[in-house]
């Protein structure tokens, strides 16, 4: 039985931060605070069952905040009513 983690697989981008490296980037270590410093920053994590924020690198370096909305490059027509007068 091969009980070893393939870490190769996934990319940096995928990894989840540690519980320490979010206290660092945070600057707090009481979970609650780091869920509201994440929040404040736009950052989207899960509130894991002991309370402490979970999330990836790739929402740490591309926040929910700072994101652009797709533009919808197929809008739905509309009636142009200033063509019955």
């Amino acid at each position: 039985m091969n009980n070893t983690i393939q870490t190769s697989q996934y990319s940096l981008d995928e990894a989840i931060i540690p519980d320490k490296t979010i206290e660092l980037l945070t600057g707090y270590k009481i979970p609650s605070k780091q869920c509201k410093t994440l929040r404040e920053a736009g950052i989207f994590f899960i509130i894991r069952r002991d309370g402490r924020p979970r999330t990836t690198w790739a929402h740490f370096n591309n926040p929910l905040s700072h994101r652009q909305r797709m533009q919808d490059t197929n809008p739905t027509p509309e009636p142009d009513f200033g063509a019955l007068d």
